[in-house]
């Protein structure tokens, strides 16, 4: 029978009886592929091999029929190994006859691996269009020697092809790039064609309807031996969706979620890239703004206020300069313009800076009605006299604003070296206050009040501050200065302390004290700090006094800088029983209704008053109206500097009732003034 084996051509052959349903023979390798013992594999019902349980006997001879009337044929199917393991094959048949009897020559041709690999292709092929489409990365392919483009699915799906119209050429790729990177993508294209690089390049694409999408494109092209082009192979990943946050992170990297405007980042690498293309005769201008008392407007309006104002002040910068013209918000109140056209000396952007304060200072802000029309500190630095690199530029132009907002409201500064070296003294200065306290460093001293006889009243508690390098520095330059970096609520702390102290000293010793007069920090009244009444009570009981016994002196200034929550702070003071001045009166301009909603005991006319007296007749209208008013107010005055005769003469005159100055006595040391306290006392005894 096995003469007939060629024609069904294949390993394994069964002679198979279609009536019988049994094996008669069959070569040693159709038993022993599926783990056979001849004898046993001949013993086996046929059915038996099958992998599937329902092809069973009834199965078998209907395929038996089949063969049988067909005569030759194939049909797959899958066959089970002794052990379990399933093959998948195509049984060959063949009918002979051998004598009278028909006999079924099969052959089995295992397709098992074949099977397997081209499932595990097919599945691998599956898994890249997955994870393509997942990826939103496709591939691509071009032949040189034919210049046939052929992409993969998700690449027609990216460029939003139909599969049925393919480009089937570079030019044709091109067309679907966007215009305005074409040239950017072939050049880039060409150069690594050239160099045997592969090459990296994000581009837009541009649909009929207006739309654009961002791709990444990478290729890399292989050669043969003498060099020439085989075939670039290369992908494109729809980076949309990165690109639009990348865009996102981007505006919150570098842009001012308030007024968005860009921030600190975005200017220095703005300003980086202006260096580096400035030729050798161009001018740069950096005007630093920074509001005046913008958190008094906070505390005064509140943080909507607040915001509104530093919002509208963008949208003025804005509208006063050029389109050019850069505007940065860098911080809370401090503002950024940027000029590197039309600026041909520092005197021009000094001009700049002037006026831009000015408009700030004289016109409304746009954009919305405001309670507020705050002026602005000014610094400004040039390239290239101050510098050349954005950090010195910025730098200088710091330092500047700095000494301008040291001299007090709406000041502009140039900077200079000067500049650069009374900010060195003062952080220098800053520092060293920092232990001021802690060292000893601090000392109080007492300059009497007396009345119109001469007699002392009262006394003004003055802090002094000798270095440690035993130098004394005036009270008008590190006062100002605690009081700007903070520095003012440690010490005001101690000098309550310590003044409350020295009260009780005197008072065990015998001595009648008269009301001391402590100065007390506009900054101490800062309605986000803790609660003034609630210090000086404490203070008070620590020390066992009465509040009669100590007057507590507010500039006008800090009145209006926090209006409610001072009168707040301070009428609970005066309600537990302390004494209230207001200093420096006539130098902060508030008005009567501030005045008459405080429990005030006296007014102190300020000095500048006080130094002019003698020579005009303005100044003496000023304070006999000061005088008068206090009078209606039911209100004592008080006059501070009184340094000669005829000042005490004419005070007394216009009606003033208590004086200080250096006419009665400087500030004394706690011992001379105590001495002086010994002796009204024994007058008083006697």
């Amino acid at each position: 029978m096995f003469r007939y084996a060629p024609e069904v051509s294949g390993d394994d052959y069964v002679l198979f009886d279609p009536v019988g349903l049994r094996f008669l023979d069959c070569n040693r390798s159709a038993h022993a592929r599926l783990e056979y013992g001849r004898e046993d594999f001949l013993a086996l019902d046929p059915a038996k091999i099958q992998a599937d349980a329902s092809e069973s006997c009834v199965w078998l001879a209907k395929l038996a029929a089949r063969m049988l009337q067909e005569g030759h044929g194939s049909f797959p199917t899958y066959h089970r190994s002794r052990n379990g393991l399933i093959h998948k094959v195509t049984v060959r048949f063949l009918r002979v006859q051998v004598g009278e009897q028909p006999v079924i020559l099969q052959a089995f041709l295992d397709q098992t691996e074949e099977g397997e690999a081209l499932w595990k292709l097919s599945r691998m092929y599956r898994q890249l269009n997955e994870a393509e489409e997942l990826s939103h990365i496709g591939s691509w392919e071009l032949v040189h020697a034919t210049g046939h483009l052929s992409w993969s699915d998700e690449t027609y799906r990216i460029f939003e092809v139909d599969p049925e119209e393919p480009p089937t050429s570079y030019n044709n790729f091109l067309d679907l790039v966007h215009p305005g990177d074409r040239s950017a993508v072939d050049a880039a294209y060409q150069k690594a064609l050239l160099s045997g690089n592969g090459y990296r390049i994000q581009h837009r694409l541009l649909f009929a309807d207006g739309r654009e999408k961002h791709v990444l494109e990478r290729g890399k092209t292989s050669y043969d031996n003498q060099g020439f082009p085989l075939i670039t192979i290369g992908t494109v990943q729809d980076v949309t969706t990165m690109h639009e946050l990348e865009t996102q992170l981007e505006h919150a990297a570098y842009r001012d979620p308030l007024t968005d405007l860009p921030n600190k980042a975005a200017t220095q690498r703005h300003l980086e890239q202006i260096l580096q293309s400035r030729t050798y005769n161009d001018c740069i201008a950096l005007i630093n703004l920074d509001l005046d008392q913008f958190d008094s407007v906070n505390e005064t309006f509140g943080p909507e206020t607040g915001n509104r104002v530093l919002c509208s002040t963008a949208l003025t910068l804005r509208n006063l300069l050029q389109p050019d013209d850069w505007v940065a918000r860098l911080g809370s109140d401090e503002f950024l313009v940027i000029r590197h056209r039309g600026i041909g000396s520092q005197g021009a952007a000094i001009e700049l800076g002037r006026w831009l304060q000015s408009k700030l200072g004289s016109g409304r802000l746009v954009g919305q009605t405001l309670p507020v029309q705050p002026t602005a500190c000014v610094g400004v630095s040039c390239c290239p006299e101050h510098g050349s690199d954005a950090r010195t530029l910025l730098q200088c132009a710091n330092s500047a604003l700095m000494e301008a907002k040291r001299r007090g409201r709406n000041q502009l500064q140039s900077y200079s070296t000067s500049v650069s070296q009374r900010l060195r003294d003062r952080l220098e200065m800053e520092t060293q206050l920092d232990y001021a306290v802690e060292r000893e460093q601090l000392r109080l001293v007492y300059q009497p009040q007396v009345d119109g006889n001469g007699m002392i009243v009262g006394a003004e508690a003055l802090v002094r501050w000798t270095n440690h390098l035993g130098v004394t520095i005036p009270p008008d330059q590190f006062i100002p200065l605690a009081e700007q970096t903070g520095q003012i609520h440690g010490i005001g702390a101690w000098v309550i302390e310590t003044a409350f102290a020295q009260i009780l000293t005197w008072r065990s010793q015998g001595l009648i004290v008269p009301p001391i007069a402590v100065n007390v920090s506009a900054v101490q009244l800062e309605p986000r700090l803790p609660s003034l009444p609630d210090a000086i009570t404490a203070a008070m009981q620590r020390n066992g006094l009465e509040a009669s016994q100590v007057e507590l002196e507010i500039t006008e200034t800090a009145l209006m800088a926090y209006p409610k929550q001072a009168a707040e702070q301070l009428n609970a003071l005066t309600t537990m029983g302390f004494h209230l001045a207001i200093d420096d009166f006539g130098t902060g301009y508030s008005s009567l209704a501030t005045l008459h909603s405080l429990n005030l005991s006296k007014l102190k006319i300020d000095r500048c008053f006080v130094d002019r007296l003698e020579q005009t007749s303005a100044d003496q209208a000023i304070v006999r109206a000061t005088i008068s008013m206090a009078r209606e107010l039911g209100l004592r005055t008080l006059a501070e500097g009184v340094e000669t005769e005829k000042q005490w003469q004419l005070l007394l005159e216009l009606g003033c009732d208590l004086f200080q100055g250096y006419l009665f006595d400087r500030p004394l040391p706690q011992d001379q003034f105590a001495s002086k306290l010994q002796r009204a006392t024994a007058l008083i005894a006697a």
